[in-house]
């Protein structure tokens, strides 16, 4: 089949409508690619990914479309995602092996690159486990940008780990919505984030209190507790935190981050202990917590070895053109 015919047999795809039959050959395709490519990665069960994918925060500007095969079956699925106003991250891409070089890959990311343009952005990114997707991505003109480290922790927890945060700070975890009297200051904290290393053509995350409690209530739509560990100063401010996202029996670390003028004092690891400790008490089901580092962050990645977790797959971030 020519790239042509691939695109004839392209069409949108309705996340918060698809029939659970779509649904379980669109999660087959994404669970036979994560284990063939990275089988030592923890992946979402299934209720839990088609929730992810169709429960977002009203800012969230997802879209998705679907190849079939002759019969009607799902060969090739793509979702995307705008989280800003300049970029398009695609976050699943996959082909079914048996479709492989029939034209599907590059039919849905020229419908991507349409969404791209039509909604204002001027770049696309995602990510690749594979050579074959980093071959895939250069030729479609596009090039690698960063790589990720991704890493799990199974329990239990080595105590002896534990950091006593410095004078003027205290330990503070909540489940689900941020403490009022705390939103101000865990926004501030969360635009930390930004100082981790990133791509130049990759705009800075906004976070607003708004948008903090957008994510708190798309992540109880989904099913997920979402759990916060924050260092807190004697005045009542957030410098420094972790996000743990919580599912059945897996988590996965969100973001952590220190604001600039905390650092340096161990509160990282003080807050990801806390975390990973109150988790194992309170969810023992709980038996695998995935997080994902830059290569380049060294000090994060020593952190999260320091306290048990292992590297299971390096991913490389890519850019590709809107046209």
């Amino acid at each position: 089949m020519s790239s042509g015919s691939a695109a004839t047999a392209m069409s949108p795809f309705d996340l918060t409508a698809g029939t659970d039959a779509d649904w379980a050959q669109i999660y087959r395709l994404y669970a036979g690619h994560r284990l063939r490519a990275a089988p030592a990665e923890a992946i979402s069960a299934e209720p839990d990914y088609r929730s992810k994918l169709s429960h977002l925060p009203p800012s969230a500007r997802p879209a998705a479309w679907v190849h079939r095969g002759p019969s009607g079956e799902i060969a090739a699925f793509a979702w995307a995602v705008i989280h800003s106003a300049s970029t398009v991250w695609i976050s699943d891409l996959v082909v079914a092996p048996e479709h492989r070089r029939q034209g599907h890959g590059r039919a849905l990311i020229t419908n991507i690159q349409g969404y791209a343009e039509s909604s204002g952005c001027r770049s696309i990114a995602g990510s690749v486990l594979t050579d074959a997707g980093r071959a895939f991505v250069a030729a479609l003109g596009g090039r690698e940008s960063n790589r990720s480290r991704r890493s799990v922790w199974h329990p239990p927890l080595d105590p002896t780990l534990r950091r006593d945060l410095p004078d003027g700070y205290h330990l503070r975890s909540w489940i689900g919505p941020t403490p009022e009297e705390l939103l101000d200051s865990f926004v501030l904290a969360r635009e930390a984030i930004n100082d981790a290393p990133r791509d130049s053509d990759i705009d800075s995350e906004v976070w607003t209190a708004q948008r903090v409690r957008e994510v708190e209530r798309a992540a109880a739509d989904r099913g997920i507790e979402l759990r916060i560990s924050a260092a807190v100063t004697s005045d009542g401010t957030v410098a420094g935190f972790t996000d743990l996202r919580v599912t059945r029996t897996q988590a996965h670390v969100d973001d952590t981050a220190v604001l600039a003028a905390h650092r340096n004092r161990g509160l990282a690891q003080a807050v990801k202990y806390e975390s990973l400790r109150l988790l194992a008490e309170e969810r023992p089901e709980v038996t695998t917590v995935s997080t994902s580092n830059d290569t380049t962050n060294a000090a994060m990645i020593a952190v999260n070895t320091k306290l048990g977790f292992t590297e299971t797959a390096v991913w490389t971030h890519v850019l590709l053109p809107v046209r």
